[in-house]
């Protein structure tokens, strides 16, 4: 595998080389004979392929400990070079890296994989990345599209679906709670794989959790990244997606995958599990009216975040403007002319002060305690299309992104601080001087891992606030937060005021824990929580994976998240039913 040769004809031939002693290795059971094949320093990403879970490995001795005793039982089998899925082996000049993809088999499922080859020091190729994962259940395939024409023709799509519809709604094999985005995409990707699904939500239509949120929210990622599973947006549609458009998309996506939603429906205290049978007895509140319910699993899909969160600060009731948290603020127009305060720094709190900026507030005011990620959008996307293209296929990006373990991506990203922060020199300079105080990110890995650390709290991507900012139309009162209220304002703890007429709280949420507790109760919530941000292996805990409570799962991050690791979900149920695995 030394070969030098980067030709089409070159590169293939070096893949298949490698992907040949990898076969003859997984066939033998021979661990010893794979960690020649990876760098020193390279890694495995497995999903449900060795163990059914998500794993990230990092090294000849972490990836030899990993295998040794699950390489056998996997049985993989059939290894061939894959080109049908919009990766064709390739090489990239700047980075001296080779990237393929490839299937294989194991005894009950079919499998996809990707792998980046580098030279080790002796001009071997070598892999730097190799990542598996189950596709689908053998017998058990994700379903196409149906044809349209039911029964020879002879009955409507209305009866047909009426039947589902009926048959689920007598007994689900699972409830997901909540029909966001995560919701859709869960429910969406169980019904092409005959898991039968209800979905509950508690608002009065699909997409009202988007409609109810401050009416200035656009989506700061392009839309091929954004777009639903099985969709994709028309040529002309914005680059970015406004808020309104996204609940009409999501409220039309559920109508046209057919998923079957109770509105105005809410779980009630306490379900309980039982361990013989496994199955939950789930009470039910629907349009005031109770309905029990015995499913074998239940989806949470109601995000990471708890209730909103407001400081109790003393003298509220006596403040004799508006205060109140940015999930209630409905827009700046009705405070055109007035004194705003935002507490708070990231995202949220940027696009609300810049709205109020923008739409005539006398003065804006964003207190700032701590710092703050701040990274053009302009920057993250070229990021993000450099992997979604826009109008590619966005199942493609979603594999080439899952192939990168996130414990090598913080790497890349650490390494990547000094560029990051030339490019964006001119605007934090002008923060700065401004009084906001920026930072890197943990570790300096910027704003593209907090999102998967905390959702991409404490940061913000930026369309124009930073300006405003440094212009002087948005003051920053850093390093303090509110004390207590007056009737005018506010005074704060380093004994400074602000009057107001205006006070938003974009303060953040509860932890998500305390809403598990009120439903579940404290025993299962402390199972099944702290859930998102990154484990030792750098992968997202409790996310698309075991909970820690049987029939228990937690789908959540964002669009992509959900659009990609649902299929992990789907399996991990459908092998539980096929009794493939043991809770």
């Amino acid at each position: 595998m030394d070969s030098s040769d980067t030709t089409a004809q070159g590169i293939t031939a070096i893949v298949k080389r490698w992907l040949a002693v990898f076969a003859d290795a997984a066939a033998s059971g021979n661990v010893k004979a794979i960690l020649p094949l990876f760098l020193k320093v390279g890694w495995l990403r497995d999903i449900l392929v060795f163990t059914w879970t998500h794993r990230s490995l990092r090294g000849h001795d972490a990836i030899f400990d990993y295998l040794d005793n699950t390489l056998g039982p996997a049985n993989i089998s059939n290894v061939r070079l894959d080109e049908d899925h919009g990766i064709k082996p390739n090489h990239d000049p700047k980075l001296q890296m080779i990237e393929a993809a490839l299937t294989f088999e194991t005894p009950t499922a079919y499998g996809r994989g990707h792998i980046r080859l580098m030279r080790d020091r002796d001009g071997k190729w070598k892999a730097f990345t190799f990542f598996l994962t189950l596709d689908d259940l053998k017998g058990h395939e994700e379903k196409g599209p149906e044809s349209g024409h039911y029964d020879g023709h002879t009955r409507t799509w209305n009866e047909v679906h009426e039947e589902e519809k009926a048959r689920i709604e007598r007994d689900p094999h699972v409830i997901i709670i909540g029909a966001g985005q995560n919701g859709l995409n869960v429910g969406a990707r169980f019904r092409q794989m005959n898991i039968p699904t209800l979905l509950i939500e508690k608002e009065d239509v699909v997409g009202d959790v988007w409609r109810k949120r401050y009416p200035s929210l656009t989506l700061h990622t392009h839309n091929t990244h954004h777009t639903m599973l099985y969709n994709r947006f028309p040529t002309n549609a914005p680059k970015f997606t406004p808020r309104d458009k996204v609940a009409a998309m999501l409220e039309h996506y559920a109508y046209n995958q057919d998923l079957v939603i109770w509105n105005r429906t809410t779980i009630l205290p306490t379900p309980s599990f039982n361990s013989i049978t496994k199955r939950w007895t789930v009470n039910i509140l629907r349009d005031g009216v109770k309905v029990t319910l015995n499913p074998y699993h239940i989806v949470l899909a109601i995000g990471t975040l708890g209730k909103p969160w407001i400081p109790p600060l003393p003298g509220r009731d006596d403040f004799r403007g508006t205060s109140l948290h940015a999930t209630n603020f409905k827009g700046a127009p009705p405070f055109a002319g007035k004194k705003t305060i935002v507490v708070g720094a990231s995202q949220t709190a940027s696009d609300i002060c810049q709205d109020l900026a923008s739409r005539g507030a006398a003065s804006v005011t964003m207190v700032q305690r701590s710092s703050t990620v701040v990274v053009t959008c302009e920057y993250t996307v070229q990021q993000l299309e450099s992997i979604w293209p826009m109008h590619s296929d966005p199942l493609v990006g979603d594999f080439r992104s899952a192939s990168m373990p996130l414990g090598l991506l913080k790497q890349i990203e650490i390494g990547r601080k000094e560029s990051r922060i030339a490019h964006h020199k001119e605007m934090l300079d002008g923060l700065l001087k401004a009084g906001l105080n920026v930072n890197q990110g943990r570790e300096g890995a910027g704003q593209a891992l907090l999102v998967f650390e905390r959702l991409g709290g404490i940061s913000w991507l930026d369309l124009g606030t930073a300006d405003l900012i440094i212009k002087g139309a948005i003051k920053i009162k850093q390093g303090t937060e509110p004390d207590y209220f007056t009737d005018k304002g506010l005074v704060f703890k380093d004994g400074s005021s602000l009057d107001a007429d205006l006070v938003v709280f974009a303060t953040g949420y509860e932890p998500i824990k305390n809403s598990i507790r009120d439903i579940f109760g404290e025993v299962l919530s402390a199972k099944v929580t702290p859930v998102w941000g990154l484990d030792e292996e750098g992968e997202s805990r409790r996310a698309y994976t075991p909970s820690g409570h049987p029939g228990l799962w937690w789908a959540i991050g964002d669009f992509m998240t959900s659009r990609y690791y649902s299929k992990s979900l789907a399996l991990q149920i459908k092998a539980r039913e096929l009794g493939l695995v043991k809770d």
